[in-house]
């Protein structure tokens, strides 16, 4: 900001004296004007790609065999037909109707 320096006159109006006085230097401001200029800096970004070998359990079922002879039940045939338990070998006493339920052992 500048500033006119003026001329003071003392007294009631005479103009034969004058009061001049050395005048004050303030410190000097400053006006930036900034301007910006691009400067490019390299980022580097690693990039790591990871083959992920994921191990799943699947069951697989295998049987093994195996044979055993075990006592069953006592059965008795009935003897008043030929074979085993009267009229043919699946009739009554046998595995057929009537020993069990269902006709099954």
């Amino acid at each position: 900001m500048m500033r006119h320096m003026h001329h003071h006159h003392h007294g009631h109006g005479c103009s034969c004296h004058r009061c001049v006085r050395q005048p004050i230097v303030c410190p000097p401001m400053y006006r930036f004007h900034d301007t910006f200029k691009k400067c490019e800096v390299p980022v580097i970004h690693p990039i790591v790609n990871v083959n992920r070998q994921n191990v799943v359990n699947v069951p697989r079922h295998y049987f093994t065999e195996s044979q055993r002879t075990v006592p069953g039940r006592e059965i008795w045939a009935d003897s008043s037909g030929p074979g085993f338990g009267g009229p043919g070998f699946g009739g009554p006493g046998f595995g057929g109707p009537g020993s069990f339920p269902g006709g099954r052992y």
